[in-house]
C-alpha cells in the first residue's frame, strides 16, 4: 500500500512539473509554427498564423505583421530593380562587379547600420528561393529605446523587375527560438 502511495506521489509530481514546464525547455527549441500564405500586389509568402497584420511598422513597406506578444516581427520592402541600379550608379554607389541582389543588401545593410549599433553580423549566404537569387545575413544589434539587444534576419530577393528586403526580428535572446520560423517564412517568398 505504502508503495502504491508513493508511485501515485511520484507520478502525480511528474504530472505536475510537466504541465509547470519544468521539464521542457520551450525556449530553447526552435518555435515550430503554421503558416498562412499572404499575397501582397506581385508575391506571396507565409507568415505564422500567429501574427497580425498592422500598419505600423515602417511606411515603405508592402507588407507588415507582428506579434508583440512573442516580440516577432516581419516587413517587407520592395523597390524597382532598375530605379535602384541607375540611382545608385549616379551616386557612384553601384558595384559592377558584383550582382544586384548583392548590391542591395550592402546598400540596405549601410543604410540600417546607420541607425542601429550593429553588435554582431553573420557572413552573407547565397542562396536561391523559388528560381530568385537571394542573399541571408543575420545582424545583432543594440537599438535606442530598446532594453535588450535586437536580432535582425535579413533576406535580399531579386525579382524580375523589382528587389526585396524581407526584414524579420525579435530580442536577440530569442533568435534561436525563432531562427527556423523565419527562414521558413522567408523561402515560402514566391512572385505571383
Amino acid at each position: 500500500m505504502r508503495l502504491l502511495s508513493l508511485l501515485i506521489l511520484v507520478a502525480l509530481l511528474l504530472t505536475v512539473s510537466g504541465c509547470l514546464g519544468f521539464f521542457s525547455k520551450k525556449e530553447e527549441t526552435p518555435e515550430a509554427a503554421n503558416f498562412i500564405e499572404v499575397k501582397v500586389n506581385e508575391y506571396a509568402v507565409k507568415v505564422p498564423e500567429y501574427m497580425k497584420k498592422v500598419t505600423n511598422l515602417n511606411e515603405e513597406a508592402s507588407l507588415q505583421f507582428q506579434n508583440i506578444f512573442k516580440e516577432t516581427y516581419v516587413i517587407i520592402i520592395g523597390e524597382n530593380k532598375e530605379e535602384f541600379i541607375a540611382a545608385f550608379r549616379d551616386l557612384g554607389e553601384y558595384d559592377s562587379t558584383r550582382s544586384v541582389v548583392e548590391n542591395y543588401r550592402d546598400i540596405q545593410l549601410l543604410t540600417t547600420a546607420e541607425r542601429i549599433d550593429v553588435i554582431g553580423q553573420s557572413k552573407p549566404e547565397a542562396a536561391v528561393i523559388n528560381g530568385l537569387p537571394a542573399q541571408f545575413v543575420q545582424v545583432d544589434a543594440n537599438v535606442e529605446g530598446a532594453s535588450k539587444p535586437i536580432s535582425y534576419f535579413f533576406t535580399f530577393i531579386e525579382g524580375d523587375e523589382n528587389v526585396y528586403m524581407i526584414m524579420a526580428w525579435t530580442l536577440a535572446e530569442r533568435k534561436e527560438k525563432y531562427r527556423n520560423t523565419f527562414t521558413a517564412m522567408a523561402k515560402s517568398f514566391r512572385l505571383t
